[in-house]
């Protein structure tokens, strides 16, 4: 009988230790993005990966300038009437990012009522 309430007691102390071993603490590594550097190239230099990509999803867009990243994507501008856009694509014509460059625009000027 007397072994009854030391067992119990054995195991109420035991349980904080099972209940840490258990945990597992979620940690989020930040991610080091290196800055890419994009040098001018012709239009003629662009993949046709990316020249295909660009007359399937811009239709009626023709393309202002074409840079190459030092990562091996491409950095689009093109423009369609007074819309602007600039895109952003891998080397297999894959589109990364797009941009409206009159939103870019917009969110770059200073707001003269604001002080």
């Amino acid at each position: 009988m007397m072994m009854l309430p030391a067992a119990a007691l054995m195991i109420c102390l035991a349980l904080p230790q099972f209940s840490q071993a258990t945990t597992v603490k979620n940690e989020v590594a930040a991610v080091d993005q290196k800055e890419v550097k994009y040098t001018e190239i012709t239009v003629d230099q662009l993949p046709q990966a990316v020249n295909d990509a660009i007359a399937k999803d811009f239709v009626g867009f023709k393309t202002d300038k074409a840079l190459k990243g030092d990562d091996g994507s491409f950095k689009v501008k093109v423009s369609k009437g007074d819309e602007k856009s600039v895109l952003f694509y891998s080397a297999n014509g894959e589109l990364v990012k797009s941009e409206k460059a009159t939103d870019k625009a917009k969110v770059d000027k200073p707001n003269p009522e604001k002080p």
